[in-house]
Order: C-alpha cells, then structure tokens, then sequence
C-alpha cells in the first residue's frame, strides 16, 4: 500500500539523522536509499502489477467486528487483512471501521464481499478497500460483470463521488484516486465452484482480474470430494494445481486460504502469492482452549476436551 507510512518513515529518518554522529549517518543514508522504493511520494497509490513484484504476501481473514480488533490484528505485522463479509459477522458499518483501522496501521485492507453483486463491490471500495475478493464465480462472463463494477470509466461503470476512500492510501485528493485507482486495486475471484475450475482459463484471461484465490471447502464440496477429516482428495489436489497453472499462464497470481503458518509456508514455496495464515475465528478458540487446557493440568481433562472437539486443533492441510 503505497504512501500510508511515507510521513512515518520520513520523520523518523530525519529525527535519527539529528541525533547521530556522521558514521552512522552514512550508514543510516545507505539503508535509506535501498529501503526507500517502499517509501513512494505521498500522493501516489501502488499499481497492482508491483505488488506481483514480490514472492508471496500473508494475510489473515477477520470474521469478527470492531475496530480495535481490526488493528489489533494489523499490528502484527500481516501484509494485507481480508475483512470477511461473506461468512463474517460483519455489516456494512463495521466493514467501514475495519476498512479504516486497518488502513491506519500501514496495512492494506482488502473486503470479501458476500456475492458478485454491484452494489457490494461499490460499498467495499468506497469505504477504501485495496481490493475486492469476489466468491462463487462460473464463468468468465461473471470475472467480466465483476471487473464492470469495480473500474470508472472507460474500464468499468463505477460510480465516482464517495469521499471515504482516499485517505485509506495517502490521504490523496478525490482527482488523485479517480486518475490511479483503475490500475491500483486489486481484483481477486476465488474459483470454488466445479463451474468456474472447468471455465479457469477463460476467468484468468479476463482483463481486469488480478488473482485467482482458491477457497479448498467449497471446491471440495463442489467437485464432489469435502475436506472432512482435515485431508485433501488427489482430485483436489489435482485440480488446486490446475488453477495455480491457469494463473501463471496468464500473468495473473494465485491465493489459496490456509488455516495454520505451516500450511501457509508449504504453498508459498509451491509458488502461491497470497495466502492466508490463520483466520481470527480459528486463532481465538485454539488460543483460549489450550492455554485453559494447560491451565488446568489435567491430562485426563485434555483428553475429553479434544474427544469432545472443545479445543480446535488443527489436523491435516486443512479444517480442525
């Protein structure tokens, strides 16, 4: 996310510089100069083409409202936070505040809405989202309609006028975003259904789309092989593998969402881009579960929680 932390970095630089002896000056100059590309002028947004400059980016989804919650989370250090509308207990108010918070840390917020619905899209990037994730596509007319909705013209049919959007960036005047935002925000369809895997490659090549995020529950489900006991069928296997490769030969990028780091780590060093760490829905229940577990003492006690699924351990690639 371009700009948000340019007047941090800026002032911190110049209150060391004043402080040090020139030795250290120099070498503080240096580390400067190789840092500063992450550090662009205050008024200009990062195109989405240079965030697929680098290998991988983590993130994790909030599924629960609140504005400290969301900044929370963003202060720990994730490049991006998808705030979770579609399965989410969060409103249209909330996704605004989180949109904000989350902003504010120097993260950027990207919003999942529920459907691939107009007015969804425009709600989500009006309140200043970086980016859209669009569930439950079929086809590439459906990755069309979706791009239509999420660019001003010429590109799209997005209505320009929210005043809520430009200081989630670099505090830019509404000009500013209106010139930069069709190039800036990222675009992402989640490919879940057996539809939208047969039709991939047509999805991929649509102009406009961004990434291709794969949600492994759904497609399991609709490709006739559910995630149940937290392993994956070799056709699901397969067909994850399909779509990563639809991507790359487009130049577009992938995702996939994970429920631990470990998992996580396995796909980025397959060559996944953005991928999710752990959702704050799962954190929280395993967090509490095992420190009370621990807390308690009892072996016994231990045992008859996890029989009765009271602590959400983690099994397999996926689930708990």
């Amino acid at each position: 996310m371009a700009g948000v932390r340019t007047k941090f970095a800026v002032t911190l630089f110049t209150r060391l510089n004043c402080s040090l002896c020139d030795d250290a000056k120099r070498q503080l100059s240096v580390l400067w100069e190789k840092r500063r590309f992450e550090y662009t002028e205050i008024n200009v947004m990062e195109p989405a083409q240079e965030r697929w400059k680098r290998l991988y980016e983590f993130d994790t989804p909030v599924m629960l409202p609140g504005t400290n919650h969301a900044r929370t989370i963003a202060r720990c250090g994730m490049d991006w936070i998808c705030v979770d509308t579609e399965h989410g207990n969060i409103d249209d108010g909330a996704m605004h505040e989180a949109v904000a918070a989350i902003a504010g840390c120097g993260v950027s917020p990207v919003v999942r809405i529920a459907a691939n619905e107009g007015w969804m899209v425009k709600r989500a990037l009006d309140a200043g989202a970086h980016g859209i994730i669009v569930p439950l596509l079929y086809t590439a007319v459906d990755a069309e309609r979706l791009v239509q909705s999420a660019k001003f013209p010429p590109l799209g049919g997005r209505g320009f006028g929210s005043p809520f959007p430009m200081d989630k960036f670099s505090n830019q005047t509404a000009g500013e975003y209106l010139q930069q935002a069709n190039d800036a925000l990222v675009t992402i369809v989640q490919i879940e259904t057996k539809e939208a895997l047969h039709n991939v490659a047509a999805i991929a090549a649509v102009p406009g789309v961004d990434v291709l995020l794969i949600g492994p529950f759904d497609l399991g489900n609709n490709i006739g092989h559910p995630i149940l006991d937290g392993t994956m069928h070799p056709d699901l296997k397969a067909a994850i593998a399909t779509i990563h490769k639809a991507a790359t030969d487009a130049g577009k990028r992938s995702g996939i969402y994970c429920t631990s780091g470990e998992q996580a780590r396995e796909f980025a060093d397959h060559g996944f881009h953005m991928i999710s760490v752990l959702a704050d829905m799962i954190a929280l229940p395993v967090a509490f579960g095992h420190a009370l577990s621990a807390a308690r003492g009892s072996l016994a006690h231990s045992a008859l929680n996890m029989a009765k699924g009271g602590i959400g351990k983690l099994t397999g690639p996926y689930g708990r």
